[in-house]
């Protein structure tokens, strides 16, 4: 690469962002060149990986004066994602940053996710509200993303700094992502992405049939090295016509990774596979007739059924390459060069028709949850088991099954079961023929007991939403975070009677004692928490089991 691929690409930015990029702060021409092109690239890098449009990419720069190494922050509500981005114009188009400012960086994201906000510049004060809601939610992942027009290299030091930082934010679960985006990346994506060109893609099948009446069809199986490529070089483009582009960290989504990381020698047996259209498809000579492998040239490919696997095998290669290149994908290709004008649409509607069973859907097989339901509805309340379009309120006399669930494992004495409502909830319903399911929903629940549960952990839910809304820092985070193992020792405080004894008055108790008892534990926790872990990351020491059984301890 080169200073004339950094030229190539400080045209585009000036065309897309000349009246976008905010650059008032810039005291003299040099100045503001230099913080155009910086704020204008981070916006442009938004713009390819979290395929926003320009006015929302330039909305996300947060570059400036005591910006704590962060350039831009932007939230997915959709796709459950937190970006996090640095970036730094390197004229030359040689290099790269040096290491402190990537360590800068480093210290930047970590205070960000401990809620210190005293130490970065309005810009990203204005985002306050929308990074709390993302680190409220436990299915968001944080997409840490280095840009930089040099060389797609990555030194021992550099690499190291974001160790160090994964380390820290990934322990014991997987939280964040770290992606580089380079002179390589971002000048191979000025070609055809920004302006909407056709993809046209050669496609290496393995074991490949074809179909050839009524329309044009082939089919086989793609190595995962070349879908993630195919993700890396074009991302939503691919899903233009498909009902739903890739959608992030889902449930599914996340097994569809857990597999191609894990099991990639059965993701071929396991997955779905891949729909596509393309207006024209034709075989390279390569190979002749053989079946074995073929090489096919698709112009104005669309992924219009499939865009969740895809883009979770793109996830997954930044995480482990090797392993993707050892999974296989079934996919169907059609060509719509003689087909009629509405079949392409057709294709989709049809391909996408069927609804996706969550591992919760599942739940409602078990008869205990069909016990507790008609208990339930005797006293009034509405137990919604099954997913549904319709949304309802939680209040008096409505709750879910995910509530129950949730409650119910916090109030068990096990702090792990507290945890793992924290870190993943889903697994708590993953099997319900297994533990820990079986352990929380089983024949000696009973409907008062998961009611009264639930609206303990409700209490407690809004508790620590005024303590979050009075306090700053880590203080806060600890309030949003703590929300599960506070439940746990809620329930610990108050013991059994309070659930299980019918003759208990507990409206009474609900009014008059809780809100104290949950006050004193929350100021508790947190005071305990800071004696323990002075150092760690709020946010992922109620996700660590050995941390939570040692700060449990130190509240008995």
């Amino acid at each position: 690469m080169s200073k004339l691929h950094v030229n190539h690409l400080k045209t585009k930015l000036t065309e897309i962002y000349s009246d976008k990029i905010d650059i008032a702060d810039a005291r003299n021409d040099e100045e503001k060149e230099n913080f155009f092109l910086t704020r204008a690239y981070a916006a442009y890098t938004l713009q390819i990986l979290a395929q926003l449009d320009a006015v929302a990419a330039a909305s996300a720069i947060t570059d400036g004066f005591d910006d704590n190494g962060i350039d831009a922050i932007y939230f997915d509500r959709r796709s459950k994602e937190l970006w996090l981005v640095q970036s730094k114009w390197i004229k030359s188009g040689t290099g790269e940053p040096d290491t402190g400012e990537t360590s800068r960086f480093k210290n930047g994201v970590a205070d960000l996710i401990d809620l210190k906000f005293d130490r970065f510049n309005k810009k990203v004060l204005a985002k306050e509200a929308e990074v709390i809601e993302a680190l409220e939610d436990p299915l968001v992942k944080i997409k840490i993303v280095l840009t930089y027009t040099g060389q797609d290299t990555f030194s021992e030091h550099n690499r190291r700094v974001i160790d160090d930082l994964l380390a820290e934010l990934n322990d014991p679960s997987e939280l964040a992502v770290f992606n580089r985006f380079s002179l390589k990346q971002a000048h191979k994506s000025l070609v055809g992405i920004l302006d909407g060109q056709p993809i046209k893609a050669d496609l290496a099948l393995s074991n490949w049939g074809k179909v050839e009446d009524p329309y044009y069809a082939i089919y086989g199986t793609n190595n995962g090295n070349d879908l993630a490529q195919l993700w890396s070089e074009n991302r939503g483009r691919l899903f233009s016509d498909n009902i739903r582009d890739f959608i992030g960290f889902s449930e599914v989504n996340e097994d569809i990774r857990e597999t191609a990381l894990k099991e990639p020698e059965n993701f071929y047996f396991y997955n779905n596979g891949i729909t596509a259209l393309c207006q024209t498809l034709n075989k390279k000579p390569v190979g002749g007739g053989d079946r074995a492998v073929g090489v096919f040239v698709a112009e104005d490919l669309k992924i219009v059924n499939g865009a969740q696997t895809v883009g979770s095998i793109g996830n997954a290669y930044e995480i482990n390459p090797d392993q993707i290149s050892k999974l296989n994908v079934f996919i169907k290709i059609i060509s719509l060069e003689n087909c009629p004008a509405d079949f392409g649409l057709n294709v989709t509607k049809r391909t996408n028709t069927q609804n996706r069973i969550d591992k919760k859907d599942f739940v409602s097989l078990d008869p205990e949850q069909d016990r507790l339901k008609t208990e339930l509805a005797l006293d009034g309340i509405i137990y919604h088991l099954k997913r549904s379009d319709q949304v309802v309120k939680q209040d008096e006399t409505n709750c879910y099954v995910e509530e129950v669930i949730t409650a119910l494992a916090c109030a068990k004495p096990d702090i792990n079961l507290a945890v793992q409502a924290k870190r993943e909830v889903g697994k708590l319903w993953e099997d319900i023929s297994k533990q820990p399911y079986t352990d929380i929903i089983n024949s000696t629940v009973l409907a008062t007991q998961a009611w009264r549960a639930v609206r303990i952990m409700r209490e407690v839910t809004n508790r620590l939403k005024l303590k979050e809304q009075a306090s700053s820092g880590r203080e806060k985070s600890c309030f949003i975070h703590s929300n599960r193992f506070v439940l746990n020792i809620v329930f610990a405080k108050i013991g059994t009677e309070v659930l299980l004894d019918p003759n208990f008055n507990f409206d009474d108790y609900f009014t008059t004692t809780l809100p104290a008892i949950i006050d004193h534990i929350a100021e508790e926790t947190k005071d305990k928490m800071e004696g323990l872990f002075p150092n760690s990351l709020v946010h992922q020491i109620f996700r660590n089991y050995t941390k939570c059984r040692q700060l449990k301890n130190q509240l008995n």
